[in-house]
């Protein structure tokens, strides 16, 4: 006889299967994307960025074609009449070192080459923070709208109530209705704003984002831990972290002028032009051609095998380099002008990128601290004012709409903040 284990034990099992299987029909809610995730997935994902990444190869590829040496060549130089025959070798023999100073050129072009890249992925950084952040500010409009149409909604439910109960004026009512009409007006231009803004972070994610994709809120920094952090005294290397001296103005520019990439590119094309100049003063050493080979003499009688040697030389006498000797060296006055330039913009570009920074953290916690708390508290007394009979519709409406404006005040400081940090990032020549 069968135990009654064994009629238990199938139906304990499926419930087991059941409470541990996963829920095939739950939909998985999408992870909430960060800035620095966003901006390491366009870094893995841009095709304009992985084009500009490609140009490392094509410099690797000059490199080895600077390091390759000349072919011999086959010769052959027969006399039928005299029954002389001379087969062999022809060797151009490269003097003056152009060689080396080819592939000198070519690894400081390679370095160029990087720098470049380092450019690109700051502008790619700047353009992924500021549609990150237009994309999640365009997400908060559109929750603070759907805010103010649940609000006048309901208040104007209340408001139709009250007004066949003869407590308020018709027109409190119309005023209700027009306000009600125009935040679902507000609300759609803020639908279409945020999917114009998800489009253009896909196009530079190059991965599409759902409209059910959440984004976490754009950081910024806290300005008085940045003000604590003391300048470097002399001598003493710079703090790998700029997050933590973000506000120090004279290591900001400090930093700059050693890492922006505009002055390293100007700084390195000043060492390929010294570069270029020393191969084309090498170039007016004349190379040396040289062939070799059996010398056969066949004439009856007088068969012999001899050995020929032939040397050639240019003689510099028309080209002596002069063209690119002068271009090398104008383009290094060129080039020492440039960097003095460049040295002044980038100093006073930290100087405003600097002062914007302090102006929108004091703007958004400003917001934070005294706008949007008293905005928030000025709607709840109007909305009891209303209730209790004490004021009319018009009341928390307008209430509702002053604490909707400064929201968007506040997402629009949001905006500024992180404009500001774009700059910045981009004045000093690395990110925060």
């Amino acid at each position: 006889m069968r135990s009654p284990l064994f009629n238990v034990l199938p139906v304990v099992l499926s419930v087991i299967l059941l409470v541990h299987a996963p829920a095939s029909g739950r939909a998985e809610t999408p992870p909430v994307i960060t800035l620095e995730a966003a901006i390491e997935m366009a870094t893995r994902n841009n095709l304009n960025y992985q084009a500009a990444r490609a140009q490392k190869e094509i410099s690797q590829a000059q490199i080895t074609t600077a390091k390759a040496r000349l072919n011999p060549m086959l010769v052959s130089d027969n006399g039928i009449a005299e029954k002389t025959y001379r087969l062999g070798l022809q060797q151009t023999l490269e003097l003056g070192g152009k060689r080396k100073k080819r592939i000198a050129v070519a690894e400081t072009q390679n370095q160029i080459t990087e720098t470049t890249t380092k450019a690109r992925f700051l502008e790619l950084r700047t353009g992924v923070r500021k549609a990150y952040t237009e994309l999640y500010t365009a997400m908060e409009r559109q929750k603070a709208y759907e805010d103010i149409v649940e609000t006048t909604q309901r208040l104007l439910s209340i408001a139709q109530k009250r007004e066949t109960m003869g407590d308020i004026p018709k027109v409190d009512v119309l005023g209700a209705q027009i306000a009600f009409a125009n935040s679902k007006n507000d609300h759609q231009t803020a639908f279409y704003q945020v999917v114009s803004a998800r489009n253009q972070l896909s196009a530079l994610l190059f991965q599409p984002l759902t409209p059910e994709q959440l984004l976490a809120a754009p950081p910024s920094f806290a300005q008085e831990a940045l003000l604590t952090v003391p300048p470097p005294k002399a001598g003493q290397p710079l703090q790998a972290s700029l997050t933590e001296s973000a506000l120090n103005l004279s290591l900001l520019i400090e930093q700059a002028l050693k890492i922006r990439p505009e002055l390293q590119e100007n700084r390195l094309n000043e060492v390929l032009t010294r570069q270029r100049l020393a191969l084309a003063k090498s170039n007016r050493i004349p190379n040396l051609n040289l062939s070799a080979g059996p010398d056969l003499v066949a004439e009856p009688g007088q068969r012999r095998l001899n050995v020929y040697v032939i040397g050639a030389l240019d003689i510099p006498v028309f080209n002596r380099q002069q063209g690119p000797i002068e271009e090398e060296s104008a383009r290094q006055r060129q080039l020492q002008l440039t960097q003095q330039a460049l040295r002044n913009q980038i100093t006073y570009e930290v100087i405003n990128a600097h002062t914007a920074f302090i102006a929108s953290q004091q703007r958004l916690k400003r917001y934070e601290t005294e706008l949007l708390p008293d905005a928030e508290r000025i709607v709840k007394l109007a909305q009891l004012s209303f209730r209790e009979g004490k004021s009319s519709i018009l009341t928390p409406i307008n209430a509702q709409q002053a604490f909707i404006n400064t929201r968007l005040g506040y997402m629009q400081a949001i905006r500024d903040h992180q404009d500001a940090i774009s700059d910045l990032e981009k004045a000093i020549g690395t990110g925060l």
